[in-house]
């Protein structure tokens, strides 16, 4: 609660102590504690979510997220009108722990690891966005209300309320991973694996969008023949994956100049030796249309690769590779 009630015992009673309950006065300025992100055991399953994503609180509090999972995540505050920067860059540049936001200049956490807190007061009343400068659709509402208004919740409700929306969102997960294993494992087109790079789901609340992924190759162990080809489909609606053979390169968003493009569009490389360095570049569905924006062209989620010799190929998502998101093509004679 943002004040506590002072209770006073009167003393010498009759029948025994009795508790006295005085009006809530105000307190000093309060620290909300909220969550960014959240996983499974393994790392396999990522939220990419601020947990809760909507809160009110009095001007002058502060809110610190904790990051609770392998995956990065900012706490971004841009100011209107303000256009995305890339997270390597920040608002530009990075705000210390602590930082006041009050829609005037941006603030942002440089990307936070698993375990770290970085905290934003409020001085001044409104309602304020937060976003992910890496997950460009993971967003919340703060309200910040005048310190005499009464507060809607308390801290255990946005704790019962981010242990909740945790729980829905990596059961979405695990059921998914489930049934697109199942599917995917075991599907063969005639000269060509198909292997599902990463599974998503998005979710909405009243405050932004919350999503959970599957950080995982499905089917991601391959067996084929010297000659045959192997299709990768980024299956996350908002996540963005690569396929990596050999070194990674220092910048992941480009393929590497040895990938070509189909008739289809699909990006396509020919591995002829263990150790070749071949990368897809970033795999993402293209942005939603939007009015006065320029049309998106196709989605560059499919990636392809011919092997013409055998041996055992491991390849890797460089952007999830600690995650886990790993595999293996072994290509027989």
């Amino acid at each position: 609660m943002r004040c506590k009630r002072h209770v006073f015992l009167a003393a010498f009673a009759v029948i025994g102590l009795a508790g006295l309950a005085l009006p809530c006065t105000l307190g000093a300025q309060q620290v909300w504690r909220a969550t960014v992100g959240a996983q499974n055991k393994d790392m396999s399953e990522q939220v990419i979510a601020f947990l809760p994503n909507e809160l009110w609180i009095h001007a002058g509090d502060s809110i610190t997220w904790t990051s609770a999972s392998g995956d990065i995540h900012t706490i971004s505050f841009l100011i209107a009108g303000q256009p995305l920067t890339d997270f390597t860059v920040g608002c530009p540049g990075f705000s210390p722990s602590g930082a006041s936001f009050d829609g005037s200049t941006c603030v942002t956490a440089p990307p936070l690891a698993a375990g770290q807190s970085f905290s934003v007061k409020f001085p001044s009343a409104g309602n304020y966005k937060l976003i992910c400068l890496v997950h460009t659709h993971m967003s919340g509402v703060i309200h910040v209300l005048a310190a005499s208004a009464t507060l809607p919740h308390d801290q255990k409700f946005y704790d019962d309320q981010a242990a909740s929306q945790q729980k829905n969102l990596l059961k979405d997960a695990g059921e998914g991973n489930d049934a697109m294993a199942h599917m995917l494992s075991a599907r063969v087109i005639p000269g060509k694996n198909r292997v599902a790079a990463g599974l998503g789901e998005m979710s909405t609340t009243g405050a932004g969008f919350q999503s959970v992924s599957l950080v995982r190759f499905l089917g991601a162990n391959v067996e084929i023949h010297v000659g045959d080809t192997v299709e990768w489909n980024n299956l996350d609606p908002a996540m963005p994956h690569t396929i990596t053979f050999g070194t990674p390169p220092d910048n992941p968003g480009p393929p590497s100049a040895n990938v070509s493009v189909d008739a289809d569009g699909a990006l396509h490389a020919t591995i002829n030796f263990v150790g070749e360095n071949v990368h897809s570049g970033i795999l993402v569905p293209p942005p939603q249309n939007q009015p006065d924006v320029p049309v998106s062209g196709p989605g560059g989620t499919v990636f392809r690769v011919t092997f013409t010799n055998p041996g055992t190929y491991d390849y890797v998502c460089v952007l999830h590779d600690d995650l886990g998101m790993q595999g293996q093509v072994i290509v027989l004679p």
